[in-house]
């Protein structure tokens, strides 16, 4: 098992916009891919700028996967001139 976090940083006034997105990738990915078993968008309680994505997968090919869904590119799409770039991604593994 794998999971990662996504940190995504979202240009000023487009908080709207990514959060929407991130919604709807999180249905589709709930729906469409049943070895990721969490995917849950997150967003500051104080602040704004940035969406965190909390992933977790039974396994790396699962996640590799996940990056070629049609829901993953049209999630890319979608934001692309919402965000600040690509986002930061740390893949973890459980602690042995």
């Amino acid at each position: 098992m794998i999971a990662l976090v996504a940190i995504i940083k979202i240009k000023p006034g487009m908080e709207e916009k990514v959060a929407y997105a991130s919604l709807k990738m999180a249905e589709a990915v709930s729906k469409n891919e049943k070895e990721c078993l969490l995917y849950e968008p997150y967003m500051p309680i104080e602040g704004a700028g940035e969406v965190y994505i909390l992933e977790k997968y039974t396994s790396l090919e699962a996640l590799e996967t996940h990056r070629h869904t049609n829901h993953y590119l049209e999630f890319k799409e979608a934001v692309k001139d919402a965000v600040e770039g690509p986002p930061s991604v740390t893949i973890l593994k459980p602690v042995d």
